[in-house]
């Protein structure tokens, strides 16, 4: 059994990638679980694209109206996810979606309640970051991100080889100075919190854009460089002979980021299952390094 899109042109096994779908579901009831039961009673911010339709609620409430977070989750993210779609793969952007739908599902079915689960709002900050902090590193793991500004933060790494959390940065300095602002600076030091601890907790699981260099020996050059050249990063290919066997392979590096790993084990395993890869930590990178567009 399989998902067809695109009239075949792109075919995911529901049988090898169920552990993507569950933890795509994971993420979803974890980050409800944040808001509704931790973040939300102790008037606190979360990052990203959740914060943003947080505070939004907030500030419609406070002038007499009514929003859903739920609701500003799914709406602010669809544009997002359009984009993942057509500008990083499908794979990436199905996952994706599964984990903005589900976060959202939950966001309505799970009440926020009258009163506090934990009543130290630096506990609920503390909480409601982990939980958050938890499911996104899973999901940057399996190599898929939960929709919102990670879209953004991805497509722009690839294109340009460099570190862009500054664009995070950014737009969780805003709403951290919009929550001061607005809704007072205690709000915004326990939001600093949540941040803090979510960011630390998903690094610890998973760091998104370490350097790894791979090493590709195939015996399927050709079929594998045709698949490579659809792939975000560029490579270079050498000329080997086996010192046991004096037969010939190819041997292809790449520098690629963890996160672009999952991609590309994927298109290796298409094109030659029984490829040798070797994958080595790279410290540091000197001269151009770029991404292919």
């Amino acid at each position: 059994m399989a998902f067809l899109i695109d009239g075949g042109a792109t075919v995911i096994a529901l049988k090898g990638n169920s552990k993507k779908i569950i933890i795509a579901m994971v993420y979803g009831f974890l980050a409800a679980v944040s808001v509704n039961l931790f973040l939300i009673p102790a008037k606190t911010y979360s990052s990203g694209v959740t914060g943003i339709a947080q505070l939004l609620t907030s500030l419609v409430s406070y002038m007499g109206g009514s929003l859903s977070v739920a609701m500003l989750v799914f709406i602010l993210n669809v544009p997002l996810l359009i984009l993942a779609w057509f500008k990083i793969n499908h794979q990436y952007a199905i996952f994706s979606i599964v984990a903005v739908f589900t976060s959202v599902l939950f966001l309505k079915v799970i009440p926020v309640p009258v009163h506090p689960i934990v009543t130290e709002r630096f506990a609920g900050a503390l909480f409601g970051g982990a939980l958050i902090g938890l499911g996104v590193g899973l999901c940057f793991k399996a190599g898929f991100s939960t929709g919102g500004t990670d879209v953004i933060v991805t497509l722009v790494g690839r294109l340009t080889g460099k570190r862009v959390g500054v664009v995070n940065n950014i737009i969780n300095g805003m709403i951290v100075l919009a929550a001061g602002i607005f809704f007072g600076w205690g709000a915004a030091l326990y939001s600093i919190v949540e941040i803090f601890v979510s960011s630390l907790l998903m690094d610890y699981i998973y760091i998104q854009q370490q350097k790894v260099t791979v090493t590709i020996f195939t015996k399927r050059p050709e079929e594998l460089k045709k698949r490579m050249r659809d792939f975000i990063h560029g490579a270079t290919e050498l000329d080997g002979t086996g010192l046991y066997t004096n037969q010939e392979t190819t041997v292809i590096m790449t520098v690629v980021s963890k996160y672009d790993l999952t991609e590309l084990k994927r298109v290796v395993k298409d094109a030659d299952p029984n490829a040798f890869v070797n994958i080595q930590s790279t410290m540091n990178l000197w001269g151009k390094f770029e991404n292919v567009e």
